[in-house]
């Protein structure tokens, strides 16, 4: 949460102030010795301290602080009456110019007046507009009224663990344990003390009780970018009943490593709250829906999703499909073993959508299964889950038989069924910076190391040099799996040709069309659509037809080394006429040069005499030129940082310092340094399209200015 100035924050304080029933005041406030202009403030209760001995003005305990002082006339004000009271709100003025909550101390020691709240009710809709200032802090002092009512709440019932209450849907509220609220509120900060780009938004009942809260770190907004074609939104902790409503949007990086791309706490699966935080999501990831949206097959997300990214395709998580079948027919299971052997023929080995419809009715026919709703929802949702329905979808390996075979689990490890709130807090950290570290990990040894070629194909050779190590590594194994299957030409209709592919492996055949006209090319075993590369099949037949080099079309840059270069969404241009297009190219190559001058000593020095020299340059010739400050807000991008009430920014001034040689900078206490392990915490500090360079470079940097 950020200010445009102190008078801003302080007019948002007094809003707080308002709601929660106490008088604000500036207890104090400090100037720069060098620009002259406001860089801190503090607001305080006017209970602040202790009764003075007289009423005269205090005196200022430095030459920097201004302590304003209120004249008392006629009657006296009872509110001024002083108890050691320690609430108080401290903010701090970025190098950007934006103002930042440092610290906010809710609790007071006197008695307040909460009977001046006076909020709209209604869902918090995060659809506020830019220039609505009123309605934005509006919002912010509601989110700060709602925090407040939310850390005096009592703790959960016991026998209401994980559940709504029983009371009308209006009033339904995350049941938080004693000081769980608290915790969410001191984590956000230290989110945002980190990164200004982190995102959170609340969401408020009619009551303003704490409804849902969603929350979305700076790198997963950037790795969203790269890799927000496919997106899984799972929601199994609810669905199995977790102490911890936790629902999380997964995606996956060039690696097949799983990505965090935001975390929710839901009171209810409701369309209405699904709604909400679609919307909210979509916010956060700068308004750009994915591709496709997997979920569990469930009405209200189906509702809501329709609603809200209706340009989105929507698939149902093939794993939560088959793991509901012992559920939904475990009674025509145990009568006919034969039953599962069928549906998995239906789904699995019906090369055409008429197969399996045909299939599909011959099941249901002959064990009597008419009348079984779900599997009637499920035929009727069939272009959503079956998959000869996904051809030319791409599903990223998302969508698999087995959860375990996928990249959707993403806290599996982590999450027990009674893990509470501050136990996953107290590892969110943790799992995110394991997570960072492996995929710095994986990045440095694609590009340091050729895999082994396991065969002499000449499309292995091809694809060495181009996917990342885990993807060639399973590209591979289609390559010498290509030695077990056994094409035959069924028919040729012009420049098109069908083959019959017979797989000895998978005792089963397979059918590819190969179009020489366009390089097209298709296999009734939908690998290319479930994980982004050609399958054995296909293989064979280009093969047989004397090609020997993968179409262009078939290398999916996202599983390349490639991958996460510069984003295709900044249009390439001879001449970079925009503000913010420079800007973010010079952080995308600082991010380059942060990468590899970290890797050794020698390295790191030449990084730094390489930036010293190029400040210096740049400084010396901007001083030729007339020049406009920079770090103001600007409508020629999609600014992620700028979001309604819904988003906090913090900022400390204070330096990152790059890790010598053998040592690393301390995230978490016992961690040895290793490369790629201060490359995953430079991410997280870079990795933003806002996000100053001057984080990272802030001791060494001048005053920032641009060109007009």
């Amino acid at each position: 949460m950020d200010f445009e100035s102190k008078e801003e924050a302080f007019s948002f304080y007094k809003d707080y102030a308002k709601s929660v029933g106490f008088n604000p005041i500036i207890k104090a406030s400090r100037r720069s010795r060098i620009s002259g202009k406001f860089i801190d403030a503090k607001f305080v209760c006017t209970r602040y301290g202790n009764k003075p001995e007289s009423a005269e003005e205090p005196a200022s305990t430095s030459e920097n602080l201004t302590f304003p002082v209120k004249k008392k006339r006629g009657r006296i004000n009872r509110s001024w009456e002083k108890t050691d009271c320690k609430a108080s709100m401290h903010v701090k003025r970025r190098p950007d110019g934006r103002w930042i909550i440092c610290s906010f101390i809710k609790e007071h020691n006197h008695e307040l007046l909460p009977d001046q709240a006076s909020y709209p009710t209604g869902h918090g809709d995060p659809d506020i507009r830019e220039n609505d200032r009123d309605a934005l802090q509006a919002g912010q002092a509601k989110q700060m009224y709602m925090m407040a009512k939310q850390f005096s709440g009592s703790k959960k019932p016991h026998n209401q663990v994980g559940h709504l209450t029983n009371q009308h849907e209006c009033e339904v509220h995350l049941r938080l344990d004693e000081g769980d609220a608290q915790a969410l509120l001191d984590h956000f900060l230290r989110m945002q003390e980190e990164n200004p780009n982190f995102f959170y938004s609340l969401d408020l009942n009619q009551q303003h009780r704490l409804r849902n809260v969603f929350w979305v770190d700076a790198k997963s907004r950037l790795d969203y970018r790269h890799f927000g074609d496919v997106v899984f939104f799972d929601i199994v902790y609810i669905k199995n009943e977790y102490k911890l409503p936790l629902v999380s949007f997964i995606g996956v990086n060039h690696h097949f490593q799983s990505l965090l791309l935001g975390c929710a706490l839901v009171a209810d699966e409701t369309k209405l709250t699904y709604t909400w935080l679609m919307k909210v999501w979509l916010k956060a990831m700068g308004g750009r829906s994915p591709q496709v949206m997997l979920t569990d097959q469930d009405i209200a997300l189906k509702e809501a999703i329709a609603e809200v990214m209706p340009d989105s395709r929507h698939c149902f998580c093939l794993w939560h499909i088959l793991n509901k079948v012992p559920e939904k027919v475990n009674y025509v299971i145990m009568q006919d073993e034969n039953f599962r052997k069928k549906l998995d023929k239906c789904i699995f080995r019906s090369s055409t959508n008429e197969q399996f419809e045909r299939r599909w009715k011959k099941i249901v026919d002959r064990f009597g299964l008419g009348a079984n709703m779900w599997l009637l929802s499920l035929y009727e949702d069939r272009e959503q889950w079956a998959p000869t329905y996904m051809r030319g979808i791409f599903l990223a390996g998302m969508s698999k038989a087995q959860r375990s075979d996928g990249v959707s689990s993403f806290f599996d490890k982590f999450m027990q069924r009674r893990t509470t709130l501050k136990e996953f807090l107290e590892q969110y950290g943790d799992i995110l910076l394991e997570k960072y570290e492996d995929e710095a990990k994986s990045d440095f040894e694609s590009w340091r190391k050729q895999p082994a070629l396991k065969s002499p194909s000449p499309f292995g050779k091809q694809m060495a040099a181009v996917y990342t190590h885990e993807v060639f590594r399973k590209f591979q194994a289609e390559i010498l799996g290509a030695v077990a299957c056994h094409p035959r030409k069924e028919s040729k209709d012009g420049r098109v040709t069908s083959f019959r592919v017979q797989d000895f492996q998978e005792n089963r055949d397979h059918i590819v069309v190969r179009n020489e006209a366009t390089a097209d090319l298709s296999c009734s075993c939908h690998c290319f659509e479930f994980n982004g590369f050609l399958c054995r099949h296909v293989l064979i037949v280009l093969q047989v037809c004397g090609a020997y080099r993968i179409p262009s079309q078939y290398i999916l840059k996202r599983w390349t080394k490639i991958a996460k270069s510069r984003y295709s969404m900044i249009q390439e241009q001879s001449v970079v006429t925009s503000r913010v297009q420079r800007y973010n190219d010079i952080c995308w190559q600082a991010l380059k040069l942060g990468d590899e001058g970290s890797l050794s000593k020698q390295s790191y020095d030449t990084a730094l005499s390489a930036l010293e020299e190029a400040i210096k340059k740049c400084s010396s010739l901007n001083d030729s030129i007339k020049y406009v400050p920079i770090l103001q807000p600007s409508h020629e991008s999609h600014d992620l940082a700028k979001v309604d009430h819904d988003i906090g920014s913090t900022e400390k001034e204070k330096k990152h310092s790059i890790p010598e040689e053998g040592k690393m900078n301390s995230v978490s206490s016992g961690a040895n340094y290793c490369p790629w392990a201060w490359h995953a915490r430079a991410v997280n500090i870079l990795w933003s399209e806002d996000v100053r360079l001057a984080t990272l470079l802030a001791p060494k940097l001048p005053t920032l200015r641009v060109k007009v």
